[in-house]
């Protein structure tokens, strides 16, 4: 039997020594560069890129609750606040480590890419508190079946979604708490609905899983229960992952067998008791390159892109593919014209944040 673990998503925030005096530089930085984006958003519907010690980001024309300014890319997003809130626990930084990094870079080289980067352009770390870690396992074993009364555990919700007459997705405890949320999925039909992170076939190809039938199971453990556990710093929850996993698996989530009248005397699903060590070995590398995941993200285009191009030659009554594309690029170079930039340009910022930062995996900083 073949899992595939990894931590999917990471979310902590963090706080600067002498925040407002320190990094008063590039908060005043900041403030310019959004508004140039503002600019950009209203005047040409553009993103604005820029970069920042050596990391390029899009950075919003508007802010969202507490948080100025906010920065992203394929591999990170950050909240900053301009101002640090006495709000008791408030911290004016707000990290999102994305899914791709973490499975192509892997977490350790995610995490120390961006905590270096914090300190080389903010200061020094005063203190740091993880608010969410999602941890995911994908495997061909669907955990749906026979679902009634299969399952034991300390969850007080359960929703069951559908895709036609066959179930989608079990749902158990609430996103709005801040304790532990975990869906099971079927995952490659996720994919092919969504057309979204497509790269995850090579993976579970490199791992001998059927990609038509891939099921994840992902707990997202939050900020209150962490704190219960005495962890707060991203390294306190590496270190104890298989302990996080092995309460979810074992004390907040049970698949069990229906072979007793009382659940408590129901003995466990084979399959789920292999799943309880999933992190047991766990290693922090890259499963796939920055190079594959753009591959199969521009190939999950195709299909769109063919959808509209034959839509246009529909309206233009034009069934040759080329002479359509000609008389597209007409039209689009006008376009381009119109909003006072060019095709190049559009592309050559959307290469750039690609790049992400010059990140190199094998580099330690």
């Amino acid at each position: 039997m073949k899992f595939i673990s990894n931590i999917d998503t990471l979310y902590f925030l963090v706080d600067i020594e002498n925040y407002e005096k320190e990094c008063q530089d590039i908060l005043d930085f900041l403030t310019k560069e959004k508004n140039v984006a503002q600019y950009k958003y209203q005047e040409k519907k553009l993103l604005h890129l820029i970069d920042i010690s050596n990391i390029q980001f899009y950075i919003n024309y508007s802010g969202t609750r507490g948080y100025e300014f906010i920065l992203r890319n394929d591999y990170f997003e950050l909240c900053i606040a301009k101002y640090h809130s006495k709000i008791v626990g408030f911290k004016p930084i707000k990290i999102r480590i994305s899914s791709e990094a973490l499975w192509s870079l892997g977490f350790l080289k995610s995490y120390e890419i961006i905590k270096n980067w914090i300190i080389e352009t903010f200061g020094n770390i005063a203190s740091e508190a993880v608010y969410r870690i999602d941890l995911c396992n994908h495997s061909n074993i669907d955990f749906t079946t026979n679902y009634e009364n299969c399952y034991k555990g300390n969850f007080k919700k359960q929703n069951i979604t559908y895709s036609g007459k066959d179930i989608n997705a079990i749902c158990f405890g609430s996103r709005n708490n801040k304790l532990i949320y975990c869906r099971i999925y079927n995952k490659s039909l996720e994919i092919a609905e969504t057309k979204k992170k497509m790269w995850f076939k090579e993976i579970w190809q490199n791992h001998n899983l059927d990609v038509e039938n891939v099921w994840n199971l992902e707990f997202e453990i939050k900020s209150e229960f962490l704190r219960s556990k005495c962890l707060v710093t991203v390294q306190d929850v590496y270190e104890h992952l298989q302990d996080l996993w092995r309460y979810c698996t074992e004390n907040w989530l049970v698949k069990i067998n229906a072979d007793n009248s009382r659940k408590t005397r129901c003995s466990i699903n084979s399959n789920w008791l292999e799943l309880q060590n999933a992190f047991h070995e766990f290693q922090s590398k890259g499963l796939i390159s920055n190079n594959s995941i753009n591959a199969a993200n521009a190939s999950s285009l195709v299909p769109t892109i063919a959808g509209f191009i034959t839509s246009y030659s529909a309206n233009k009554n034009i069934t040759s593919m080329s002479k359509a594309l000609t008389a597209y690029e007409i039209e689009a170079r006008r376009y381009f014209k119109l909003k006072n930039t060019t095709f190049a340009e559009v592309v050559e910022q959307k290469m750039l944040a690609k790049r992400t930062s010059k990140i190199n995996p094998n580099s330690t900083s």
